[in-house]
């Protein structure tokens, strides 16, 4: 059947194995969600990229083929949308439709977002502040999820997005490996505020006074490099508390208030600036908490963003109704604007962007909103059943969120993101306060306004536009273009001459095991587990960390991994001949220190000790066997529970009986 879009189609196909469903089998955990397993597939592009000119399915041949590109379901609750998001990985760079050339790319579904642009909006206005934000477009996908299936079949409206990276087309930070040394550790770095996930890699800060204060007593998760380039030296200078420069941070949060001018050694002010009003604006349900990106590139200050996940925002969500700032509610954030400084630019900066003719201004968000729906509409015009159904032409969106027509969607948008910006500009002269304990956090000395460099000037609560036009808006961030670490290396120095201490490592200090959460009823035997170490185990805090083991249980040195958790044949092989040994060992002990009194006795009382060991090894062979035998019956699905995952129970309930 030929079916014509406006938009780009975009056909997934599964080549090496079907893509996975609610039935796949998760292993025991810590383990990776088994929905997120990665699958091989074929992406065919129709693009003709002619004004005038439809892109036809079934008809139009394809303008672009990826062979063999690596694809796989992501998320964290939205995981269990029948819209899934995905990854898509190439395995050069490529500028797919057009956009800059990367490896990693996403196929984002909206599925809560009834007018499909929330996410595209978001990006557009974090980018025409002029610093990076993901560049975003619309798509229809059809998708092939099982290399047996017949033919693809119609998903949806998708959003085409970059995935954030931090090589040259993205973020562009200096690259960081094991060959850097010295100050070149500074720089570049990423980080963000999320739960943790299997395998991600997070640094085991000191959680001390200042990191509970302002870091929220918990671990930032690394965003680059990857955890796997990272050596021993490389994390030692990150969580270091003379070292690392989020220890720098806070303790200077803590104890420099009334040296205010000092903060901009630390921070990017400018990029924090943009960072609240985009947050504030956006009324994003985890403003500040989750998602919550910053960067530092080498020889700079801390930045922060980009921006990410905002379909529940801009009236979409918990915070439709909230008329107030969100980020009192952090402590961090709150003591941050206690800065004159970065108040200042906030108030400085949100005018400028509200101004007739600015980019944030109400024609302006207006008309974007208005334009990114017209294609939508012409094509949800076409579609012969419900327009939140997955019939061709359709949105394929929730059918109990969405229970309005696509105008009146629209209409929502457009009203919760002006009536939202009007409010802020009603308020904005609010980031001038008065300070004390409860607005600014009370530790360390906390100066009495936070107008000017003088804490005791309270005079920008009368003149408002004299103090914030005296502070000059910082330029925006230039890429760090020196020399790299490499390049400063001796170039007869070769990997044998380094130390293991500066050579990349595994870290299971730093590598997750995950978060997961239960049924009350069930998984009982799994709710001991840890967070790092393969959940077997703990880690101290800070540089040279190594993860302590659990007692009591069959697991590896270093790692504290389950022996049995994978490879089992070969594993309990090594279990059976470790066992061995050690019984070789005591005999042998047991020997070496009774000398022959009577050499018949005890001949005789040795060989019955040694056939009692031996008749301990067979039946834990045995017994081991019988349990492998048991596992690969079931095929390998150690797991005989579902087990929520990234959420409450009540979260996976009620979105996980969500249906088109």
């Amino acid at each position: 059947m030929v079916t014509c879009y406006e938009f780009p189609v975009v056909v997934v196909s599964a080549l090496d194995r079907s893509f996975p469903d609610a039935t796949c089998n998760q292993r025991r955990y810590p383990a990776e969600e088994c929905l997120k397993q990665v699958v091989t597939s074929r992406i065919e592009v129709i693009d003709h990229n002619e004004p005038g000119r439809l892109n036809c399915y079934g008809k139009d041949a394809p303008s672009a083929v990826y062979e063999t590109t690596k694809t796989n379901y992501r998320g964290q609750t939205s995981l269990f949308f029948p819209k899934h998001q995905m990854n898509v990985k190439f395995a050069h760079d490529t500028s797919f439709l057009g956009m800059a050339a990367d490896k990693a790319f996403i196929l984002n579904g909206p599925f809560l977002d009834c007018t499909l642009l929330r996410n595209h909006m978001a990006h557009w206005l974090y980018r025409s502040t002029g610093r990076y934000s993901p560049h975003t477009r619309l798509v229809v996908l059809y998708f092939k999820q099982s290399p047996d299936d017949e033919a693809p079949e119609y998903y949806g409206i998708y959003l085409l997005m970059e995935k954030i990276g931090y090589g040259p087309n993205r973020v562009n930070l200096a690259k960081m490996d094991h060959t850097c040394d010295g100050a070149e550790l500074n720089g570049g770095w990423a980080w963000q505020n999320d739960p943790l996930s299997y395998n991600a890699y997070s640094p085991n800060v000191v959680i001390d006074q200042y990191q509970n204060e302002f870091g929220m007593g918990e671990r930032p998760i690394l965003a680059y490099p990857s955890g796997s380039d990272l050596s021993q030296k490389m994390r030692d200078y990150f969580v270091g508390t003379s070292t690392g420069f989020l220890p720098q941070l806070y303790r200077f949060l803590w104890n420099n208030m009334t040296n205010p001018d000092g903060l901009e050694e630390h921070l990017d002010l400018g990029s924090f600036a943009d960072y609240i009003l985009h947050t504030e604006m956006s009324l994003n349900v985890d403003a500040y908490r989750r998602s919550t990106m910053f960067f530092k590139d080498r020889d700079q200050t801390i930045n922060a963003g980009p921006v990410w996940d905002l379909n529940l925002a801009y009236g979409n969500g918990a915070r439709r109704d909230f008329h107030d700032w969100i980020y009192p509610q952090y402590t961090y954030w709150k003591r941050l604007v206690c800065n004159y400084k970065l108040a200042s630019l906030i108030i400085q900066r949100w005018k400028a962007l509200r101004a007739d003719g600015g980019v944030w201004s109400d024609n302006s968000i207006a008309t974007f909103i208005d334009q990114s729906a017209v294609p939508i509409r012409r094509q949800l015009s076409k579609c012969t059943g419900d327009w939140r159904s997955n019939v061709l032409q359709c949105a394929a969106v929730s059918l109990k969120d969405c229970n309005a027509t696509y105008e009146v969607k629209i209409d929502n948008l457009k009203t919760a993101v002006l009536n939202r910006a009007r409010w802020m500009d009603e308020h904005i002269l609010d980031f001038y306060k008065k300070l004390d304990a409860n607005t600014c956090s009370g530790v360390g000395t906390i100066p009495d306004y936070n107008c000017a460099q003088d804490g005791s000037d309270g005079g920008c609560l009368t003149d408002p536009v004299k103090y914030y036009s005296a502070v000059q808006f910082p330029a925006i961030r230039e890429p760090y273009t020196g020399p790299s670490c490499g390049s400063r290396q001796n170039s007869t120095t070769s990997n044998q001459q380094l130390t293991k201490y500066s050579l990349p490592s595994v870290d299971n200090c730093w590598r997750s095991a995950g978060l997961y959460v239960y049924p009350e009823q069930k998984g009982v035997r799994e709710k001991s587990l840890t967070h790092f170490c393969s959940g077997y185990g703990t880690c101290p805090e800070g540089p040279g960390a190594k993860c302590v083991c659990r007692p009591g249980m069959l697991l590896e040195k270093e790692s504290c991994r389950r022996i049995d958790a994978e490879d089992d044949d070969l594993l309990v092989q090594k279990a059976v001949v470790e066992s061995n040994l050690e019984h070789s060992a005591i005999s042998a002990s047991v020997q070496n220190q009774e000398q022959p009194a009577s050499g018949n006795y005890l001949r005789l009382k040795h060989s019955l000790m040694a056939g009692l060991f031996g008749c301990v090894i067979l039946c834990t062979s045995f017994i081991a066997a019988v349990r492998l035998k048991s596992r690969r019956k079931s095929k390998g699905n150690l797991n005989t529970y579902r087990p929520v995952r990234y959420g409450s129970v009540d979260d996976y309930r009620r979105f996980s009986a969500s249906s088109i």
